[in-house]
Order: structure tokens, then sequence, then C-alpha cells
């Protein structure tokens, strides 16, 4: 299996937002943080279709979000910045919180930070998918308002953890309207342009990973097989968690030439997408592997393995279509779509 995660981990560090919004508040403002459910708001483009659909899915499922989402009272200060966490959330390898950083010095600041990194039970694991601002100028008593959602690539029993976030602190004041031009671009360098470090500081963020529910679409996990046109479909996993979804599944042929003639990459090839059966948005963000070669089975048979995951949703469907889609060298042939329904007790 041929692993595409280093490349979405990149991917996806760029395009899986962490929203920040500047604006000038004083120091200890009790003004609350937009709700963590707000990550997950959708709002569909004019003219889209299932709009009404998508809406209604997107707002029972932001309510789920709420449900789940832990008020914080965390609060990191020195004597230069105010650090509020606003809600966390911790359920099934999926990450999210919010929180709000505060300039409490008369200097404009720049802010310089790592990526999150995240420990649980002991073990350290990298945070995949969403970013947040590396680097952020502060005017006097100004706040700016972050959140941000990952999900961890290995997998962990729910337990005890906590993220971090490492934060230089620079005094800009010198120049202060380049080092925000230039840090909106992510081009500015404190060092380089000779700004005096004020302090380091580290933002600390303990939580609870817990186990949500989990449904599957196997019924008592058995896998399920589809003959479909030259191949036989097996599903041998469709789990639909509060917080994202995984998919596995193999196309079996006869022969490992069968196989080899009807590959997932070349000039023709197949690929999966996944619908939610009422034509409402779900799937924000999936990553998967491809097979870079069949793989003989114990029955002597040779089959094409894939799986996917969906971390990052807008709703959570009741029934999904697995769509099997054929691209023939000039776009996607619809009338070779084969859909298979899974639905999630």
């Amino acid at each position: 299996m041929k692993a595409i995660k280093t490349m979405m981990k990149t991917l996806l560090a760029l395009i899986l937002l962490l929203a920040v919004a500047p604006y000038a508040l004083p120091a200890y403002a009790e003004e609350a943080l937009p709700p963590l459910s707000d990550l997950f708001l959708y709002e569909p483009d004019a003219g889209e279709e299932n709009a009404e659909a998508s809406r209604a899915a997107n707002a029972a499922y932001r309510e789920k979000i709420a449900s789940l989402a832990q008020d914080s009272d965390i609060v990191c200060e020195n004597g230069t910045l105010r650090v509020e966490v606003g809600q966390v959330l911790a359920v099934d390898d999926f990450t999210a919180l919010t929180w709000r950083v505060t300039n409490l010095t008369d200097k404009a600041i720049f802010i310089s930070t790592s990526e999150f990194f995240a420990a649980f039970s002991g073990i350290e694991y990298d945070v995949c998918g969403g970013w947040h601002w590396d680097s952020l100028v502060l005017a006097p008593g100004e706040s700016a308002n972050a959140r941000f959602h990952g999900t961890l690539w290995s997998h962990f029993e729910p337990g005890e953890g906590e993220f971090t976030l490492d934060m230089k602190l620079y005094d800009v004041s010198q120049n202060a309207q380049e080092a925000a031009a230039l840090a909106e671009l992510g081009t500015f360098s404190p060092v380089e342009s000779g700004c005096p470090l004020l302090e380091d500081m580290c933002l600390s963020v303990p939580m609870a990973m817990r186990a949500g529910e989990v449904r599957s679409a196997l019924s008592n996990g058995a896998p399920l097989e589809v003959p479909m046109d030259g191949y036989t479909l097996r599903v041998t996993q469709a789990e639909m968690s509060e917080t994202g979804a995984r998919f596995a599944l193999e196309r079996i042929y006869e022969s490992r030439d069968a196989a080899l003639a009807d590959p997932p990459d070349g000039e023709t090839f197949w690929d999966y997408e996944l619908l939610s059966a009422d034509g409402a948005k779900w799937v924000a963000t999936s990553f998967g592997t491809l097979p870079e070669v069949p793989v003989e089975l114990e029955d002597g048979r040779w089959a094409w393995q894939y799986s996917t995951r969906v971390y990052y949703m807008f709703c959570q469907p009741e029934t999904v279509v697995l769509r099997a889609r054929r691209f023939t060298g000039n776009g996607y042939d619809e009338s070779a779509n084969e859909d298979v329904l899974l639905a999630f007790a």
C-alpha cells in the first residue's frame, strides 16, 4: 500500500484552517469566545444543490458537537501576554480547542509559535490537520481569537493528555506596520529584523480523550460483499463516529491479470466518492491509501485494497452512498457509476 499521508499532511496543514480574527479589546475583556461548534459551520454556495438539506443536517450536527465540547477555565498569563482557553474537545482521536490571546503591554508584539504538540497516556503523537497562525502582530491591548482542530495520526485508547504550544514574543514597536504586513504573508523574521525577544511562553492545555459512540454499517461486523461488473466489492470496514468515519474495501478479481487490467491509477482508473444519501454536504476533509499492487487472497483471488478516513465533517449522515467512479481520460463516465448504500445502525 502506498500511503499518501505525507503529502496529505503537508496539504492539510495549509488548507485546514484555524481562523484568527484580531480586534481591539481591553486586556481583561469578558466577551465570550465563539463556540467551538462554529468550526463545523457549513454555508452552501449560491445555487448549490440540496442546500436546505445541507443546512439542516449541519445545524443538527453542530448541536451535537456543542453537547460534546467542554468549557475550559485555563488562563495562561505573564507580563506580556494573556491566553484564555474557551472550549476543548477530544473524542475518538479528534481534537479541537478555541482560545484568545491579549497583548498586555504598551508595545506592539510579534507572536511566533510552534505547531501544536499532543501527548496522551504518556505517548507523544503528531497532530494532523488543522493549522493556526504561526505569526501574528498585536497592537497594545489588542486581542485575537483563534481555533484549532486536528486528528492524531496514531490511534490510542482514551486517557489523559495535553496539548502544548510554544510561543516566542518579540517587541516590534519600531516597525509594527511592516511586521504586520510581512507576518500576514508569513515572511517576517523578528531575528533578522533585530527585534528584541521579550520572553518565551508555553500554553499547556490538559485534555481527557474520550471514546465516543461508533456505529457500523456492517451487520455484526461481517464484511459486506456485492457483485459488480467484472469484480466483487467487499466492504470490510464502515464505521461512523461522532467526529469522523473510516472505510475499508477490497475490489476482488478472479486473477492477478484481471486485477492489473483494472488499476486505481493510470490513463483510466477507478476511485470512490462518499455521499450522504439525503444529498447533504458531509465530507469536509479525508485522507486514505492508494494501493501499489493487488494482493493475493487466501482463496486464490486477487484484490485491490483501499481505505479512506473522514476526519472533519459537516454532518453525520444516517446512510452513506459508497460510489465507485471511473475516469476515462476525458473526465468521469457517470454512466459507469456503481453505488452501494451503507446504513449506520
